[in-house]
């Protein structure tokens, strides 16, 4: 029977479970995610090589592919594809062994990137918990997080919408030009106010720092599908635009906004 369990175990069945708890699931970029890995122990004694513990997030991109009907003819269509992205990686436990039906918990905290992009739209940010189990299959969890603006990128936001500007599309979008390979993109409308009839459109990027929001606007933006103005390219020349946010007063940014929008409509 103890062999039989050892196989069983092998491939699966009646393995080690790891479940994680985490204490604080809305945080924001900086901040730390804290918690516990819970393992319970399988029907026999397992080696452990370690646990593991991944901060993720998603982004698509764009891609275009040829298809050949029946008659030899091709044809070029385009499709949005979902990537996964390792934000940050952390190692929870070294290698131990746990015995049947043992119960062990493990402490962890993590910083969230400051490039953690914001839950908003379709942007996804998750902690993947890994059970690297000797000589069986690996276990994970997955736990969801719910990723919030930092007080500088609130001051923005806000600003946008004293300004008439209405939030109306983020995307998390291949691109390499930050160090990531996602940069994440904010698309507000003028909707009232006095850019209403000025502006139809300002598209924005944050770039996260611990002491100071970097912004730029593109303002007026054509639309230019996934593959768009920010994951062309992000230099900064003369067509573009590039803010500093420090530790301002809502009512200095928003007049700093308000400047430059008026500067480049």
């Amino acid at each position: 029977m103890s062999f039989f369990k050892k196989v069983l175990s092998s491939v699966g069945i009646g393995s080690a479970k790891v479940d994680t708890i985490v204490d604080n699931v809305q945080l924001s970029p900086g901040e730390l995610v804290q918690g516990q890995v819970l393992v319970k122990g399988g029907s026999v004694e397992q080696a452990i090589n370690h646990i593991g513990i991944d901060i993720c997030c998603n982004y698509f991109s764009e891609e275009t592919y040829t298809e050949t009907d029946d008659d030899g003819d091709e044809s070029e269509h385009t499709r949005i594809v979902r990537h996964v992205a390792k934000l940050a990686s952390y190692k929870v436990a070294d290698a131990f062994t746990t015995q049947a039906g043992e119960a062990q918990s493990f402490d962890f905290s993590i910083e969230l990137p400051f490039y953690s992009p914001l839950s908003l739209g379709a942007c996804e940010v998750w902690l993947e918990t890994d059970l690297d189990i000797a000589s069986a299959i690996d276990k994970s969890d997955k736990d969801m997080l719910e990723v919030l603006a930092t007080p500088r990128q609130e001051q923005l936001l806000t600003a946008m919408s004293e300004l008439g500007f209405t939030l109306v599309e983020v995307e998390c979008e291949e691109g390499r030009q930050l160090g990531q390979r996602f940069v994440q993109e904010f698309e507000f409308k003028a909707q009232r106010g006095e850019f209403r009839g000025r502006v139809d459109e300002v598209e924005i990027l944050m770039v996260n720092y611990e002491d100071r929001l970097e912004v730029l606007l593109e303002v007026d933006r054509k639309a230019r599908g996934l593959s768009g103005f920010f994951s062309e390219v992000l230099g900064r020349d003369e067509t573009k635009l590039w803010l500093d946010i420090e530790a301002l007063e809502q009512g200095e940014v928003t007049e700093m906004l308000a400047g430059a929008i008026d500067q480049h409509c």
